[in-house]
């Protein structure tokens, strides 16, 4: 319950990104087709406030995603073995990707080309011009590929070597006493996995081609978090590193006081070092990759221990975390088009992200539950 309600609130953090960044004052320098990709509506009027959340949603929020999406994947694979557990995969990923990555982003970007060309837009341009074959931007579903990618990645591992995820298992072993030890091992290995990547190719930068989209220097940090959230799940929710009596749920408050500072300190040392154009520089923009690895690893502990700790059953969070993956899938048509439609009022940017986070939350819960009553859709997201 304590990992769906996570893997709930973190969508939940998604959709407040998403609805924020249009009034989000950006600091470092992106190409155009990333900034199509990222903002594809950008207001006038921002607000200080949005860096708060952007800086932590960019910190931490997809590393958390894929070690969430890692702890069920061992007793799942083992259990229904590799083509059984491939053909789930299709099913529970490949094809939301192609629906939210084609269809759902098609809808999405269309204000973003609507803003670009005030005089005779038409599908056709849209289509031909702005929405290349050759240079599709997905929004949100990147994720899906990435997250399916692993999986195939872990499925050809296990065909070949069976028992890859028992040694996995042994990573975590002592997790649930020694928490912090576990920590240090995802710290260093996410320093290794990202800071060089960072400092050679930026730390904004994305790769896309076609449907496949990737922050270029990301793949080995997802990765990692991936893997070791299999470590954790292969060696058993309930009894390693997330058990309800374990060291990081009693020792909660101690994690969560961690983040904080962390977060303080490398949110503005990031963004001190993004201002100033100090991403390549090896001592400031070392240290500013290094604070990021660090704020994340804590940032991440701190909301496991948190939601192990505090999570108790309620049927409203029932309904959203049942139905936040499909909401996933078509929340980002909502946003653009509310964010285009608020562009000419003149009320306080912050008023117009609450606005559209509400608009939102309540359309893709609402299609979402609607489409999960038909069974077909509604027993695979």
């Amino acid at each position: 319950m304590a990992v769906g309600y996570l893997r709930a609130f973190s969508r939940l953090l998604v959709f407040a990104l998403h609805s924020i960044v249009a009034y989000f004052a950006i600091p470092f320098t992106i190409s155009d087709a990333v900034f199509r990709f990222s903002f594809p509506v950008l207001d006038p009027h921002d607000f200080g406030g949005a860096r708060i959340l952007v800086a932590f949603n960019e910190i931490s929020l997809m590393s958390l995603l894929f070690f969430l999406s890692g702890l069920f994947l061992w007793p799942s694979l083992s259990r229904k073995g590799a083509s059984a557990f491939l053909r789930e995969r299709v099913v529970r990923l490949a094809l939301p990707f192609l629906f939210c990555g084609v269809a759902v982003a098609a809808v999405a970007y269309y204000p973003s080309y609507l803003l670009s060309t005030p005089r005779h837009p038409s599908l056709a341009d849209y289509f031909g011009r702005f929405m290349t074959p050759g240079h599709w931007m997905t929004g949100p579903g990147w994720f899906l590929l990435i997250l399916f990618l692993f999986d195939l990645v872990a499925i050809a591992a296990f065909v070949f070597f069976p028992g890859w995820g028992r040694m996995a298992a042994a990573l975590a072993a002592d997790a649930r006493a020694r928490p912090l030890r576990f920590f240090a091992l995802v710290a260093c290995v996410s320093a290794l996995a990202y800071v060089p990547f960072a400092y050679a190719l930026g730390p904004y930068e994305w790769w896309g081609y076609g449907l496949f989209w990737l922050q270029k220097c990301r793949p080995l940090q997802y990765a990692a978090y991936f893997f070791f959230g299999v470590s954790v799940g292969a060696f058993g929710l309930s009894r390693g590193l997330l058990a309800p009596d374990g060291a990081l749920a009693r020792r909660w408050a101690w994690w969560a006081m961690g983040a904080v500072p962390a977060f303080l300190v490398a949110g503005n040392l990031i963004g001190w070092v993004a201002r100033r154009h100090l991403d390549r520089d090896l001592l400031w923009g070392g240290l500013a990759d290094f604070g990021w690895v660090l704020c994340c690893a804590v940032s991440t502990f701190a909301l496991l221990a948190v939601f192990v700790r505090f999570a108790r059953r309620n049927r409203i969070i029932d309904n959203f975390a049942d139905n936040s993956y499909g909401m996933y899938l078509v929340h980002y048509m909502f946003v653009t088009w509310t964010q285009f439609a608020l562009l000419p009022l003149r009320i306080d940017p912050i008023e117009k992200w609450l606005i559209v986070l509400a608009v939102t939350i309540v359309a893709s819960w609402t299609l979402a539950a609607t489409l999960r009553r038909i069974p077909a859709i509604g027993h695979n997201i």
